[in-house]
């Protein structure tokens, strides 16, 4: 059989494919990404904005079975839990670190996250010795909301703690949840990227800033500003002005910010100099937003 992937976008390994792929291999399947001729395509679309590239498939290969999912393209559509639960195939990407979800699931339930309606409440997944590659010293943790069952994050935390394994973990951290014993576990664990928290409401002041005190009791505050930062999320043009105050907010006490804007809305240029004073440490902290943006409209 030969089966081609089709990944739309390369920001980070596709996981599905990853899967789909190790399935594929155990049957004696020809696999890749540059398979002639298919027998199966299978297409992921994380972002809908790329769902048009997937458009002309049918056309290109009239004769193969073409299957299609991710977020971009369609939430209902799920891997066969034979392939879900299968050890990925890192050979496809040539990865160096692993990467999977010990949880699926968000209890939150935010209005602009897909994560609620694709992947429904919290739930304990895979314990990550089943989805690790013991040659690896590094690992990518995908989960939406690690430490909401903290019995379990203690668990899998410990388990990347006792073999030595390097973490990245790619979703923000919900700082509205930390207590002393989390931020003690976090402070032990071996990240090899920044810890990201998120700060979505300007209504939740106080528990960020409580957060942030409970992380530097647990030991963090030498490490906070270099190695910690909060994706601050600006839905529309029209929160330019909060998510500018959650920045100020979070510069002051000694965290860095990271502003996401809605993808599917087009940026403002008081939006753009946001983010790029924001999202550049080098600015973010030798100058205040006023400042660079004095600077920038006596250039324009």
């Amino acid at each position: 059989m030969r089966v081609l992937l089709i990944d739309t976008d390369s920001m980070i390994p596709n996981l599905a494919l990853m899967k789909i792929s190790a399935y594929h291999k155990a049957k004696g399947d020809q696999v890749g990404f540059n398979v002639s001729d298919p027998q199966i395509v299978y297409a992921s679309v994380i972002f809908k904005r790329d769902k048009h590239l997937i458009d002309g498939l049918r056309f290109f290969y009239p004769n193969a079975e073409i299957i299609i999912g991710g977020p971009g393209y369609d939430l209902k559509v799920k891997l066969p839990d034979e392939i879900e639960r299968i050890r990925p195939d890192y050979s496809l990407y040539s990865m160096d670190y692993s990467m999977g979800y010990t949880s699926r699931g968000c209890p939150n339930k935010c209005y602009f996250c897909v994560i609620p309606k694709s992947e429904g409440d919290y739930q304990r997944w895979q314990h990550p010795e089943e989805w690790h590659n013991p040659d690896f010293k590094k690992a990518r943790l995908l989960d939406p909301n690690w430490y909401t069952d903290s019995e379990w994050f203690h668990e899998t935390s410990q388990w990347f703690i006792d073999n030595n394994i390097k973490l990245d973990v790619s979703q923000g951290f919900d700082i509205r949840q930390v207590t002393p014993e989390i931020a003690e576990q976090l402070n032990k664990i071996n990240f090899w990227t920044p810890m990201h928290f998120a700060w979505d409401n300007e209504k939740d002041q106080k528990k960020v800033l409580d957060g942030i005190q409970i992380l530097k009791d647990a030991g963090l505050t030498s490490v906070l500003r270099h190695s910690t930062f909060f994706y601050v999320y600006c839905d529309n043009p029209r929160q330019h002005e909060s998510a500018l105050r959650r920045c100020r907010i979070l510069k002051e006490n000694g965290a860095g910010s990271f502003v996401m804007y809605n993808i599917d809305l087009p940026k403002t240029q008081e939006i753009i100099n946001l983010q790029r004073w924001a999202n550049k440490p080098w600015l973010y902290w030798s100058m205040d937003y006023a400042e660079y943006d004095r600077g920038w409209r006596a250039k324009a």
